[in-house]
């Protein structure tokens, strides 16, 4: 997925066809008007430079067909003006025709649409968009009420004079209230424009476009009271009867409500159309505590999806709804889900359901997110840098098998935890040493929280753009020189890896690092694990004999031999030739398929004990 491109509307762009048309009539009455005084200018020069008389000459003068020439030449030169006069308007009336014709299909457009849409109708995107390229986001949060704080300009500064170049802006706030006055007619209704602190968005998006600033606008979209309390059919229900809260008092509303999904949409695609760059969805997920939830509560709108399906069609269904707004499309996860397997807090949010349909995957790899004992750590929080290494480990491997996911962006802390027993003061070199850990691991966009927006510490903490960007293109350079992946292992390594994964019976492992195409996915590989009936129990690895490409781009083959066991008997596969190459900035294996026939039938082959078979 690549939307691509920014949408705002541009006041100058409705006039752009008047002022065309107008160009072109002032250019065609020059163009006559010097057609026609140019033969009457070139008469009186011949006159004046042969000094012939006033009068015509006779029809027996020699000179008479030379000084009508002029004149000839003149009506010749008056038809070609005339001919391409007649097909400046010809042009001219077949683009006036476009433009009836293309107001024409845009009304019929916007009708259909308001009939289709009713109370979620937002106006199609404009014909003609500024270019969006990409941008590797280096940003800060930023709340509605700070744009319109004195703080801001502080923000405005940081962008200024250091790396930061991104502003992550509430657009529907954690209370479901707008940052600006939306247009939208449910908007309107359930109450989220009451007090917008943002009375010009389009001014504030003008001013970041003129900074080089990239916009991203926060939609916060199943965590939303205002649209709970204002539509309790479209919210998770008490079982007792009523909306259902959370621990805090706050109601939820249904994700599997087709309802919730338009509301979110809509406010997603007039963000677009105000001018910022990409959509970052956050809260799309269910409530956390999920044993609790579902003791307490049902979901009204439930069908025959699983949560995380419900999650990932969702994803599916925005991009479908903004791909002509030319938008980039993200979504904030919890860090722990690159950890751990499947949907094990039941919130919805699996890797494998929403890295592929995102164009950016933003894990909070927080550090105080982290509970006792993960990553071996007895208080995450007090080792930012350990914490921040394993999690974003883990997120580069849950990328690596899949086709086309989306780019880890990773949110860093920039607060300190003061209600976790043993957590440390964040401060710029908290800060800097997670920036430098993911830059370490080939990640090269970040985005920092502070929920109060407090980034006096993070200002320490950032570089200059210029130092950031060397900085990182030199990591870049030193790993391929290496000829290293984004953790840092070469070609022979993973392969080596891969077999110990293999041997350790480590399904997640070498998953992650065997080359599938496609035909195991999540789901499938565990289960073909558990039939393997061979065991590896040692391997020999060696490079090739010219020795290894200098380029990551480029695939390797490395032979190996694999000593094995199935029902008692030891085979040897000797001399294969298997292919490493990078994959989603992993080293990544393609074993040979007498391997894994061999792994997985080996008790069904005719191999003798000790016999080594070369293929």
């Amino acid at each position: 997925m690549n939307h691509g491109v920014v949408r705002s509307y541009r006041p100058h762009s409705f006039f752009f066809p008047r002022c065309r048309r107008e160009y072109v009539y002032l250019l065609a009455l020059l163009l006559l008007t010097v057609l026609f005084l140019l033969p009457a200018g070139c008469a009186g020069r011949t006159v004046e430079q042969t000094g012939a008389a006033s009068t015509p000459p006779s029809s027996g003068d020699e000179n008479y067909e030379s000084a009508a020439l002029p004149e000839a030449e003149g009506e010749e030169g008056r038809s070609a003006g005339e001919e391409e006069l007649n097909e400046i308007a010809d042009e001219e009336a077949l683009r006036e025709e476009e433009e009836r014709r293309l107001r024409e299909e845009r009304r019929l457009l916007e009708e259909r649409l308001r009939e289709e849409l009713g109370v979620f109708y937002v106006p199609p995107p404009p014909l003609e968009q500024a270019d969006n390229p990409p941008v590797k986001a280096r940003g800060i949060y930023v709340t509605g009420h700070s744009v319109a704080h004195p703080r801001y300009e502080l923000f405005l500064e940081m962008a200024e004079k250091t790396e930061l170049n991104s502003f992550v802006i509430d657009v529907k706030d954690d209370h479901g209230r707008m940052t600006y006055k939306s247009a939208i007619e449910v908007v309107e209704q359930v109450g989220a424009n009451r007090s917008v602190p943002v009375r010009d968005i389009e001014a504030v998006i003008e001013e970041l476009n003129e900074k080089d600033i990239f916009p991203i606008a926060r939609v916060v979209v199943f965590k939303d009271p205002i649209l709970a309390e204002q539509k309790p059919e479209w919210s998770i229900q008490r079982n007792e009867g009523g909306i259902w809260r959370d621990r805090k008092n706050v109601p939820w509303v249904d994700p599997y409500n087709r309802n919730v999904w338009e509301y979110n949409v809509a406010i997603a695609k007039e963000a677009a159309l105000m001018g910022f760059r990409e959509i970052q969805f956050d809260y799309v997920r269910f409530p956390e505590n999920a044993h609790l939830v579902d003791r307490q509560a049902y979901y009204p709108a439930q069908d025959h999806l699983s949560r995380d399906e419900v999650i990932r069609e969702f994803l599916i269904y925005a991009a479908e709804q903004l791909e002509g707004y030319n938008v980039y499309l993200s979504a904030d996860v919890f860090g722990v889900i690159a950890t751990s397997w499947g949907d094990s807090d039941r919130i919805g949010q699996t890797w494998e359901d929403i890295s592929p349909y995102v164009d950016y995957i933003c894990p909070m790899v927080y550090p105080s997110h982290y509970g006792y004992g993960y990553f071996e750590l007895d208080v995450p929080d007090a080792h930012p840098e350990k914490t921040v290494r394993y999690a974003l480990i883990d997120s580069l491997k849950r990328n690596a098998p899949l086709k086309n996911p989306g780019i880890i962006r990773p949110w860093l802390q920039s607060f300190t935890a003061g209600w976790i027993r043993g957590n440390i003061s964040y401060g710029p070199a908290e800060v800097r040493s997670q920036i430098d850990v993911a830059l370490e691991l080939g990640i090269d966009e970040y985005l920092l929280w502070n929920a109060k927006n407090r980034y006096d510490h993070a200002f320490e903490a950032l570089l200059t753009a210029e130092e950031a960007d060397q900085k990182a293109l030199q990591l870049s350079r030193d790993r391929e020189e290496a000829g290293r992946d984004a953790l840092g292992r070469t070609a022979v390594e993973a392969l080596e890896i891969y077999l110990e994964a293999i041997a350790g019976r480590d399904w997640r492992e070498a998953y992650a690092l065997q080359i599938t195409d496609c035909a195991l996915d999540h789901h499938s590989y565990p289960e073909w694990r558990r039939g393997w009936s061979s065991r590896v129990l040692g391997y020999r690895v060696s490079p090739p004999a010219g020795g290894l490409p200098g380029s990551l781009e480029a695939p390797v083959h490395l032979e190996v031999d694999v000593h094995m066991s199935a029902e008692g008997r030891e085979f040897t596969l000797a001399g294969e030739s298997w292919e490493v190459k990078l994959q989603n900035n992993l080293w990544r294996v393609r074993p040979s398929e007498n391997f894994l026939e061999l792994l997985a039938r080996g008790d069904e082959l005719p191999f003798e004990g000790g016999l080594s078979h070369r293929p």
